[in-house]
């Protein structure tokens, strides 16, 4: 049996471990008991979390013990005790210590005064099979050890897949299957399993494996609204002399951003805009009841969260506050399909009618906005990587809501903008409606779904 400061990391192990670091990467403790975090473990810890050693758990997968001349059983020997140790380390220091101080004083107080044996619950055997789900656990960060986008080792986020892959796989056995078993309403409802992935102990360990390896999130940076009259700008210049095959994809670039700044949309969904309704409320002269023009943006497709296909109607204005003329892109794209000879189908096409690829836009996209970067370092600062921390996924959707609320855009314009994204409307409960019946629905809207594009 080891002591805590005994149980240490397998001299294989390499798996990394999340420390504070500056802007320029060193890395610095905030005290010395940070030095043992997830590198060794704690009296007490088996006292918190069940445990078999390394040995036990390694039989438990192969049924045989392991052979020290073959490197792939000293790998998953080396992996088994990283299990251990995240698993420990779901719970604090202070936290470990504590229990273990309390049990003890549990025991003196039936042992010492009482003189009764103390009625611990037995800590083992386990049974001799997996039921805590050691084998997803060694899977998973044997996937940690591969390249990630990031780093040299793939982000928790996407190693926790395989956790999801196992329980939908032991969910369609018929083990499974008739092993669940339900509680609540159609409403709510929880569910009991025996799935060997929704243990307790497989929670310590997935806790204890996201805090020792950290999460790195890199957000899309923002745009700001000057940064998309530069980019239109520079697409504007093209436009003069392009020729007509040029100039179709100029109105896709142009189009694509105005829209997606203008409407605060996701990357992919400015691909939902549909060209026959486009054609249709573009061949409009539509002014607000103050008398702004504006344009309709026609969404049709499957949203996130909700059930069956929508259409959802969104009204830009045709020149933003800041002189984003989104109208005129609007209208280059419409001509440039219709000379096309489109009339259905996706606006965001090629002639042939084929939906053109996100990675084609944004690598177009890309290299425009490094133009923008060095024509206005103003705007966009030189330490900013643009091909690494901009993405049209996130980028326009994330610099239109900064934007409107740094001109005072209120919280309920800007919730009645995205309104088609709110959980109210997303439980199959709203009826697929005729497209000029969704646009009687928005009708009276119009004046506030206006604010948000107005004031970009």
């Amino acid at each position: 049996m080891w002591c805590g400061a005994c149980y240490i990391p397998h001299p294989l192990d390499r798996f990394p471990i999340c420390t504070p670091a500056d802007e320029s990467g060193f890395e610095w403790l905030a005290n010395e008991k940070d030095a043992v975090r997830f590198r060794q473990a704690r009296d007490g810890d088996h006292l918190m979390t069940p445990f078999q050693c390394d040995w036990c758990l390694f039989r438990l997968l192969t049924s045989r013990i392991p052979r020290s001349t073959d490197h792939r059983d000293q790998l998953l020997l080396c992996i088994l005790r990283r299990v251990n140790l995240d698993t420990f380390w779901a719970r604090e220091e202070s936290t470990v210590t504590a229990n273990r101080r309390n049990l003890n004083q549990l025991v003196r107080l039936w042992v010492d005064q009482l003189g009764m044996p103390a009625p611990l619950p037995s800590l083992g055997p386990y049974p001799t099979t997996d039921v805590l789900g050691v084998g997803v656990a060694v899977a998973m960060l044997l996937k940690s050890r591969e390249t990630g986008h990031y780093q040299d080792h793939m982000q928790f986020e996407t190693i926790r897949k395989l956790r999801s892959a196992y329980s939908n796989v032991y969910h369609a056995t018929s083990q499974g299957a008739s092993a669940m078993m339900t509680l609540g309403r159609d409403s709510a409802k929880s569910f009991l399993s025996t799935c060997p992935t929704h243990s307790l102990w497989f929670e310590r360990f997935a806790r204890g494996c996201l805090k020792r390896m950290g999460q790195e999130v890199r957000r899309d940076l923002a745009l700001s609204s000057k940064v998309i009259r530069e980019l239109l700008e520079i697409l504007e210049k093209e436009w003069q002399t392009a020729s007509e095959v040029e100039k179709h994809k100029l109105a896709l670039l142009g189009a694509y951003a105005a829209i997606a700044f203008g409407g605060s949309f996701r990357g992919h969904e400015v691909f939902l805009t549909d060209l026959f309704g486009l054609i249709k409320y573009g061949e409009q002269e539509l002014t607000s009841p103050s008398g702004t023009p504006y344009v309709i943006i026609p969404l049709l497709g499957r949203f996130k969260t909700e059930t069956g296909e929508r259409y959802h109607l969104t009204p830009l204005v045709a020149t933003t506050a800041s002189g984003i003329p989104i109208g005129t892109w609007v209208r280059r794209l419409m001509v440039s399909k219709k000379a096309q000879g489109g009339s259905h189908g996706p606006a965001f096409s090629d002639a042939q009618g084929r939906r053109i690829s996100l990675q084609w836009v944004e690598m177009e996209m890309l290299e425009r906005i490094q133009q923008v970067q060095a024509r206005r370092p103003d705007l966009m600062s030189s330490d900013v990587s643009v091909f690494e921390q901009v993405g049209i996924s996130r980028s326009f959707r994330r610099g239109a809501t900064t934007e409107a609320r740094n001109q005072g855009v209120s919280e309920g314009d800007i919730d009645a903008m995205n309104r088609w994204r709110n959980v109210e409307n997303a439980k199959g409960r709203k009826p697929r409606l005729r497209m000029q019946d969704h646009y009687s629905d928005i009708a009276m809207m119009i004046p506030a779904l206006l604010h948000f594009s107005a004031a970009l």
